[in-house]
């Protein structure tokens, strides 16, 4: 009769681990770079340009997911899907954009890129697994200016307005297999981040005598924000699916706490020290609900199509100043596909999920009475690092524009580069030895 012992012990690869320092390290200095992905007009609304809460694999799928998991990738769309991850899954991605804007015969070219996310998702039990993940929430970059003519006067002013900093996301996430098919889960996150907005006024007399009036207001801000998800999958044989799933996202009052302040500039030169307006004022910011509801036809680790419907109650945004800023609410439509020839084959590119999507996305601002909109097309794949499949390097490229040409609205046009890695293995696991 056999003796078993039960050892527990960490799974470790000296080749993986290195690996991954040296992904987390570039990672990290790219974002120490800066917070945004280059100037951004429309960040001036709100608490700035929003991150997509999509993963590398996901977003290659425009974005949608919120009923899809094959379990080999962090779903951050839908808490109640980390459930079927059943190993541990290590995750990070980064991004980079470039952006042509156009308004009549003026014309920018910027480029500027960001850390996307760290994740990782571990199972806990049979049933229950959890995510730890840090990703950028929002980011204010914009440098707008407008030229005035004065009344009386024989020289014009120039006001300028300039935005800065961001929000970022520190996510506890839990998702359970509540029973058979049906998963449940839910997201607690902390936000947190400083928003710098600067308004300034100078004078062109050109003679030396240019004086600038300059308004800045840093606001703090910081609260948690709660994030609920269900999944059902239907099985009608061994190999087809169809999965429904949906998330919805609490309202939250972010506590702010603002520093205002006047200075006076002869050219570049203060005149003397800057006035403190306001010190550590409080108040607070209101960021809004919103829903996420999905269909996904799955044929286990060969093809997944899916399509999201999005929609997010910006109308019941309030600033600092409890301002709505004409915010109004905001939808999307996205559906992607996910295609792999042989995810047991010898041959490596048989191996390789392809992926593509398309994305349509009524944005939040109206400019003149004009509503925004914005329209993607993704492509990209996943290049497997090991024998099995388990890891994988993912690259996806997105095409879109956002907004049209016309009086008073920016045009912008943009080519978005995602790299992300997927690291995945059983970390912790009980060896039984006879």
């Amino acid at each position: 009769m056999s003796k078993k012992s039960i050892i527990t012990r960490l799974q470790s690869s000296v080749s993986r681990s290195f690996g991954a320092v040296l992904v987390f390290s570039g990672l990290c200095s790219l974002q120490a770079v800066g917070q945004g992905l280059g100037n951004t007009p429309y960040s001036t609304y709100g608490i700035g340009e929003r991150f997509s809460d999509a993963f590398a694999g996901q977003q290659m799928m425009g974005g949608a997911g919120v009923s899809y998991s094959n379990g080999l990738f962090i779903n951050n769309l839908n808490p109640a899907l980390i459930a079927r991850n059943r190993i541990t899954t290590l995750e990070v991605g980064t991004i980079i954009q470039s952006k042509q804007l156009k308004e009549g015969n003026l014309q920018q070219n910027v480029v500027g890129g960001n850390l996307n996310y760290l994740a990782m998702a571990f199972p806990i039990n049979s049933r229950w697994t959890s995510s730890i993940n840090y990703m950028p929430y929002s980011y204010l970059d914009y440098n707008n200016r407008r030229f005035n003519t004065i009344p009386g006067e024989l020289f014009s002013s120039l006001t300028e307005y300039k935005g800065s900093g961001g929000m970022n996301k520190v996510s506890f996430v839990n998702g359970f297999r509540v029973y058979k098919n049906l998963y449940a889960g839910v997201s607690a996150s902390y936000l947190f981040g400083n928003l710098t907005r600067e308004v300034s006024t100078q004078t062109l007399r050109g003679d030396g005598n240019d004086y600038t009036l300059l308004f800045t207001d840093i606001d703090q801000q910081r609260n948690f924000l709660f994030k609920g998800g269900l999944a059902y999958r239907f099985k009608f044989s061994d190999k087809r699916y169809l999965n429904i799933g949906g998330s919805y996202d609490l309202p939250t009052r972010l506590r702010t706490t603002r520093v205002s302040t006047q200075s006076t500039l002869l050219g570049e030169n203060p005149i003397a020290a800057s006035d403190t307006l306001s010190y550590n004022s409080r108040g607070r910011v209101t960021i809004p609900g919103g829903y996420r509801v999905g269909l996904t036809f799955e044929n286990p680790y060969r093809l997944a199509v899916t399509a999201d419907f999005a929609m997010q109650q910006w109308s019941n945004y309030r600033d600092f100043n409890r301002s709505n800023q004409n915010m109004q609410d905001s939808y999307q439509i996205s559906a992607g596909l996910e295609y792999t020839p042989n995810v047991v084959s010898s041959t490596y590119w048989n191996r390789i999920p392809y992926r593509f999507g398309l994305n349509f996305s009524q944005m939040p601002y109206s400019v003149r009475g004009q509503r925004i909109h914005e329209a993607s097309v993704s492509i990209g794949l996943g290049l497997p690092l090991t024998k099995v499949g388990l890891s994988d390097a993912n690259l996806g490229l997105t095409v879109g524009q956002r907004g049209k040409e016309g009086t008073g609205i920016i045009k912008e046009q943009f080519f978005r580069i995602n790299l992300g890695f997927t690291i995945s293995d059983q970390w912790f696991y009980r060896q039984v030895v006879d």
